[in-house]
Order: C-alpha cells, then structure tokens, then sequence
C-alpha cells in the first residue's frame, strides 16, 4: 500500500472516531450529565489525539524533524498548510469582525485568501528548488555577498522571530479562552494548560509531528465549523415564518437588513447611543484638562479613602475605596493613554450599534473614500503578508519539488476556501441570534453564559441597561469578537455539546497555528543563528536539541507575554502581517525576480521594511500614544493593519537604491537563472 493510501485510511478513521466523540457528547448531554464534564471530553478527547499523533511522530532524524523527509504528498500539505494557516484570527476572530464591521471586514477574507494566490506564482515554487531548511538558507544563498550572507541571516533571524512572536501570542491567547471557559480554570492556568497541548505536538517530532498533528486538527476544524453552522441555520429556519416585511415572506439577509433598520429607528436604541457619545465628550473634557483633571480626579478618590479610614467605614468599604484609587490612572500620561482608549471605546459604540450588514445601497451615501482606501489597503498588507509568513514558507520545504509544492498551494486555496465561506454565514446568523435571543429581553431573564464568560476576563460579555429602562437594546450588548463564535450556540439556546465542538474547533485551529509558529522561531534559533553562524561544526543530533530547547523557551516566553492579555486576536495577527509583509516580501520576490538585487539592497530593505512598520505600529497603539504624546496616526483613512501600503514601497525604494548605488552587487544571474527555470536538472541542487 502506498505512503499517501495509508495516510488516507488513517485519517479517514480519525474523521469517523471524531464524529463518533460528537454523538457520543450529544447522548451524554441528553442523559443529563453535566455541561462542565462535556466541555472535559471535547478538549481531552481531541488534545489526546494530538498528543498520540505527536508522540507516533517523534523523531530525531534532522530531514524527518526540519523538514518532514521532504515527504508530504500535496494534498496532505496542503491540508497541513490550511490548518497552520486558520490561525485562531480566522476560525473566530473573523465572523466576530464580520459580526460588527459587516461588508469593510471582508478585507480580510479577500487579503488572506488573495496571498495564498501571491505565493503559488511568486514564491512557493521556486524556493522550493533548493533543499534549504527555512527562509533564512534562501536569502542567505541569494545575497550571499562577501559575508556568505550572515548579515542578511541575521536580520532574517531577528525578523522571522519576531512576526511569529507576535503571532504566537494571539494563537496562545484563544487557546487560553476556550480551555479556561470549558475547563473551568482561571485564564493563566488555561493559558498553560494549552501550552501543553501545544508542546506535545510538536516538541517529540518536529515538523514530522507538526504536519500530521494538523492534518488531523483541519478534519477538527471543517467537522466543528460545518456542524455548527448547519445546527444554527437549521434552528433559524424554524423561525422562518416570522422573516416577514410588510406581511410577505423575506429572505434570510433581507430579513437581517429590516431588523437593523428597525433597531437603528427604535427610540430606545437611539437614546442609549446619545449616552455613549455624551461618554465620549466627558472623556474628551478629562483629556482636554490634563494635567489638572488628572490631579483633581486622584486627590478626590485618595480622600475618599482617607475619609473611610477614619470615618468608622466598614472594611469592604474600605477595600473598595482602595480598589478606586489603585484603578486610577497613575499619572497624567497614564490618564492620557487610558482616557484615550475610553474614549475610542465610546466612540466605538456609537458607531456599531447596528452595522449596517449588507452592500450600501445606490443612493444611501454610504461609500466612503477613505473607507475604500482602508479597505484596499488592508487587502494589500494581508496579501504580502501572507507572502511572507515564516510558518506558511517553511511548509513548502516539506514536499518532494516543486510541482507537488505549486499543487499543494492549489489545495490549501480549496481547503481555506470551505472554512473562509462558511464564515460570513456564522458572522449572519450571530446577529440573526442576537436579534431573536436578546434585543428585547428582560434584564430580569439574563441568561448564564453571561456569567460564565465574564468569570474567564471580565468584559468579554456583558449587558448593562445603559438607560433603566429594564429591557435589553442591541446598543447595551459587548461581546468580544474573540468569544463571539464560541458563545453564539449558547445564546441561540442549542444543546451544549455544540459549544463544546464550535470549541474544540477553535481549539485546533489556535494549536495548529501556534505549533508551526513557534517550530518556525526553534528553527530559525536552532539551524540559522546556532549552526549556520555559531557552530557549523555541530552535529545532526545536537542540532535537533537545540531546536527543541529554543522551541520549549519560546512556548514559555509565549505563554507569560500571553497571560498578561494581549487584547483583540485579530488585531494581534493584523500587526503580525504588517511586519511580515514589511520586512521580507520586498527581498523574497526581489530575489526570485530581480537578478541585480544585491546583498545591501536586501540588508536595507528588510531593515527600513521592519523599523518603519514598528514605528507605526507603536504610533497607533492606543495604549503607548499617551506615553508618546501623539495622537493615534490616521493617513489618509488608513488604519495601522493596511500600513503597508507605506512601508512596503518605503522598502522596494531601499532595495532599488542600495542595489542600483551598489559597487560589488555580486554575481546572482546563476542561481535566478536556476530558480526561474521551467525544469531543474538533479545536478543544480543545493544543500
């Protein structure tokens, strides 16, 4: 039996197995066992399985743990590349943006998609005519220069590090959401105990394990979010005889389109949008009358609290006065940075009350130049990001050449493209459910997955009656778009084994995500700085160890930047795509396409590209720009995740200057010569 038949029968069983676990969790909850015990066997059931295939897959040979022995048919690394690719950002984050952003969010199912069509003709297969190990052998090869390309290594290195460090987080912060709210534990636990999940992945095998443990995660995924999706249209369509407009029968997104109209004209929510903007000003005055806001406002709370001491308060009176003031912003720039963000939080509010959710119809005045211009530019910014993702590359090294890479590229489009529709229809019916299950409901009949996510961060779900009127308006409803896809079967009122599924899907789709992250930093740490630059003498064994020990410290570092909270996912991986796209897409297809790019070209390029793209991020992070003293950047409409629309010409412009002004720009035609050529001879290999 072949390699590639005996992998289908394997994961054709697992499938099976997974929908058997499905059954079996409907049957336990239909026998009344607890909802807590339900939410147990979904997390261990699937992370058990990870774990069997990831220790099936240890290996300490250096081709099986770097690159999968060059191995891996294409339909099952593209399967792999799929599953390393649906990052958390993309099984949760994007329905809960779509959820509040309607048509603008589609930028980032057209960007993310788009790139994956960049790297099957500009990037996927050429590299793959070499035998490197990771990205850093590529560039180093091709603008090898007098250093045989350590400084181009270098900042490859430093580069590769930080975009999966960043995008790590992200991974590891869902994964602490869902363990800690269907596990029971309290988020920094939760946040450790996926950390173990993603350890057994990929610590025993590497890329060998790391590919077979997501093949196995992608069948998790398309089985979690197909079920769910049909469970919630199926419950929608009970209901189908109230889509009426005007007594006549309405289509499901017209039906969503006259509800919001409905909501926007309801008196009440107009009201409660009025409180958020008069908020909004309030915070704006304390921002205006700084420093002097700042010091009105924390001497009045400290004596308060000198007032409870020793007025006879009793001592919860007293710890909550102290819990005021220790809350306080510490200083008029912490004022600054908090008040800001406040404000925009308002701000926000007002806003999205009720997005409208369709195309602007002709006429309404609805298209908006800068808006459009964010729109393209984010779509940019994720195309030649994804271009030049470390973990996306690396798999591409896995495949036996190039042909088999470019259709492997082929069938991850497929395999994104069936998660990336079904997205839209969850960001749907999430406000569809909204609509039925909470706009109208009594304050009195609050339901329990309030509570039960408000226990896990505070603030991730939360109703307050903003008007005391006693009754709940969309405007009053704050579910984070983190939680939102994982929290919708419950608001919808369907049987809890569906939450526990919609969460072993995001779960996977967190681990498989974060494994190929951080065996991208182990590796680069591992191979590029300690054998290609520190020790060349170093064997096959003790190569692979060092792996595993940069791999085990970056999980850690991870893993406690993590439980700090980082914020919004999609966010997060946003600003990961813009130093990815920033510092590496110029020189990657420069290097493929451009025979006169030299060595400090490249150097230039990746160094403007990466410290451009920081010096925006910061400038736009709410959180730093009241240290900073400057306002949140705003270029022409763009927003900090299509930053590169700047940075990425600010770093072709480095790399057309430095090469062209360039002495000693090295002889590169051979090497362009081999990669662009339609076939390879086996004597023009490189190892």
């Amino acid at each position: 039996m072949s390699f590639a038949m005996s992998l289908t029968r394997f994961f054709s069983v697992l499938a099976l197995g997974f929908l058997a676990c499905i059954g079996v969790a409907a049957v336990m909850e239909d026998l009344g066992v607890a909802r807590q015990w339900i939410g147990y066997f979904f997390i261990f059931v699937t992370l058990g399985a990870y774990a069997v295939i990831g220790m099936m897959s240890r290996t300490s040979n250096l081709r099986e743990y770097f690159v999968a022995s060059r191995a891996v048919p294409a339909v099952y690394n593209g399967m792999a590349t799929a599953a390393d690719w649906m990052s958390a950002a993309s099984f949760l984050g994007v329905a809960g943006t779509l959820y509040y952003s309607g048509f603008e969010a589609l930028a980032f199912l057209v960007g993310w998609t788009g790139g994956f069509v960049l790297i099957a003709l500009l990037i996927a297969p050429y590299m793959r005519k070499f035998d490197f190990f990771s990205i850093g052998d590529f560039l180093a090869a091709r603008y090898s220069g007098g250093d045989n390309g350590k400084a181009v290594r270098l900042i490859c290195i430093g580069v590769t590090v930080s975009i999966s460090f960043v995008y790590v987080i992200a991974q590891i912060y869902a994964v602490g959401l869902i363990t800690s709210r269907f596990a029971g534990v309290e988020f920094g636990i939760g946040v450790f105990f996926g950390l173990a999940g993603i350890l057994l992945c990929s610590f025993l095998g590497g890329m060998r394990a790391v590919t077979w443990t997501e093949v196995a995660q992608y069948i998790v995924m398309i089985v979690a979010m197909a079920v769910t999706v049909a469970a919630l249209f199926a419950s929608a369509q009970k209901d189908r005889a109230d889509w009426t407009s005007e007594g006549k029968l309405v289509s499901f997104p017209q039906y969503i389109q006259d509800q919001e109209k409905k909501l926007n004209a309801d008196p009440a929510e107009i009201e409660v949008r009025e409180m958020y903007r008069k908020e909004a000003y309030r915070y704006q005055l304390l921002i205006d009358g700084l420093p002097a806001s700042w010091s009105e406002g924390y001497e009045a709370r400290r004596k308060n609290l000198e007032m409870a001491r020793y007025d006879g308060s009793t001592f919860k009176e007293i710890k909550r006065d102290e819990q005021i003031l220790a809350n306080f912003p510490p200083s008029p720039q912490a004022a600054k940075s908090y008040w800001t963000r406040k404000r925009q939080e308002m701000l926000e509010k007002v806003k999205v009350s009720v997005p409208h959710y369709g195309l602007p119809a002709a006429g309404e005045g609805e298209t908006d130049l800068h808006g459009s211009i964010n729109f393209l530019a984010v779509v940019f910014t994720l195309m030649c990001g994804t271009v030049a993702l470390p973990h996306i590359l690396m798999r591409f090294f896995t495949t036996p050449d190039s042909k088999t890479t470019r259709w492997s590229v082929v069938y991850a489009l497929g395999f994104i493209l069936v998660l990336y529709l079904a997205a839209p229809w969850l960001a749907s019916l999430a406000k569809l459910v909204v609509y039925e299950h909470l706009v109208g409901l009594s304050y009195s009949d609050i339901p329990n997955w309030i509570a039960a996510w408000s226990r896990v961060i505070p603030g991730l779900a939360t109703m307050q009656d903003v008007n005391h009127d006693g009754i709940v308006q969309f405007a009053e409803v704050t579910i984070n778009p983190d939680v939102l896809v994982l929290v919708t079967p419950e608001i919808a009122g369907l049987p809890f084994f569906l939450s526990g599924l919609i969460a072993a899907g995001g779960l996977a789709a967190a681990l498989s995500t974060a494994d190929g992250l951080l065996l991208a930093i182990a590796n680069s740490l591992a191979h590029d700085l300690y054998f290609r630059i520190y020790a060349p003498e170093a064997t096959a064994q003790r190569r692979v160890t060092m792996s595993k020990i940069a791999l085990l410290g970056a999980a850690m570092s991870a893993a406690w930047v993590t439980s700090l909270q980082p914020g919004n996912i999609v966010a997060v991986v946003g600003s990961a795509f813009a130093l990815a796209g920033s510092a590496l897409f110029v020189p990657l297809v420069a290097g493929i396409f451009w025979a006169r790019a030299s060595r400090r070209g490249a150097v230039w390029s990746m160094a403007v590209g990466f410290f451009s793209a920081v010096l925006i991020l910061c400038l736009t992070n709410t959180s730093l720009m009241g240290y900073l003293h400057f306002d949140p950047l705003d270029l022409f409409g763009i927003s900090a995740i299509g930053s590169s629309v700047i940075t990425i010409p600010l770093s072709a412009l480095a790399m057309v200057v430095m090469s062209l002004t360039d002495k000693n720009p090295g002889d590169s035609s051979e090497m362009v010569r081999v990669l662009r050529a339609p076939e390879r001879p086996e004597a023009e290999l490189l190892n």
